[in-house]
């Protein structure tokens, strides 16, 4: 049996997916969290085999907890469940380290396989935005000179978090992550906050 940590800020979307996976017989749900800073601080503290989460939830969006928590947990095999078919969420997700990539609506059937899949090793992205990334060289990824720990702070300043918030959710000192805020601003060559969201929303990387 698979287990899974299910990480959703619907609950009655987490229930049903939920209720879905355990009614198969082949999963088991060990914990269900409401925001990303709950999903971490649980998958940091408890084991699971697959953690299934979404991109858009709060406190700590899906793509900071999703970097934070392999940057603890490298080895998780970690499954995004999104609304969103755009590619540069697609790009964002594979370069932190997620495994598969699948979107809400589709069928309960295919979810099933797919965490079959990542369970035994394998990834998952839908093929027409895989294909599109294959043609893709890795040097137009808007976040590739960036550390993983950059990147998770990249995701919480255009989230609107100041520096206090982002040093109290990542268990750093204000003046670490001010040195980091500092170091993506010269590496994504912008002046302010401002100009790192209107980046992020160009390159497809800012939550609706």
């Amino acid at each position: 049996m698979i287990s899974l940590i299910l990480a959703d800020d619907h609950t009655m979307v987490r229930q049903a997916i939920a209720t879905t996976l355990k009614a198969t017989g082949l999963f088991s749900i060990e914990y269900e969290c409401g925001d990303g800073a709950e999903l971490v601080e649980t998958a940091l503290k408890f084991k699971a085999d697959i953690i299934l989460m979404d991109i858009s939830m709060p406190k700590m969006n899906g793509f900071a907890a999703l970097e934070k928590l392999l940057h603890h947990r490298p080895q998780y095999k970690v499954i995004i469940l999104s609304m969103h078919s755009e590619r540069e969420y697609v790009e964002a997700v594979k370069l932190a380290g997620a495994r598969a990539y699948i979107q809400k609506d589709a069928p309960s059937e295919q979810l099933i396989q797919v965490i079959q899949e990542v369970a035994s090793g394998k990834t998952y992205f839908p093929a027409n935005d895989h294909q599109r990334a294959d043609a893709l060289t890795v040097s137009i990824n808007p976040l590739e000179n960036l550390t993983r720990r950059e990147r998770e702070i990249f995701y919480l300043v255009v989230a609107g978090r100041s520096n206090k918030q982002i040093a109290q959710l990542l268990s750093l000192a204000a003046k670490t992550v001010e040195n980091h805020r500092g170091n993506i601003f010269k590496k994504l060559k912008v002046a302010s906050t401002v100009e790192l969201i209107h980046f992020a929303a160009k390159n497809g990387l800012l939550e609706p």
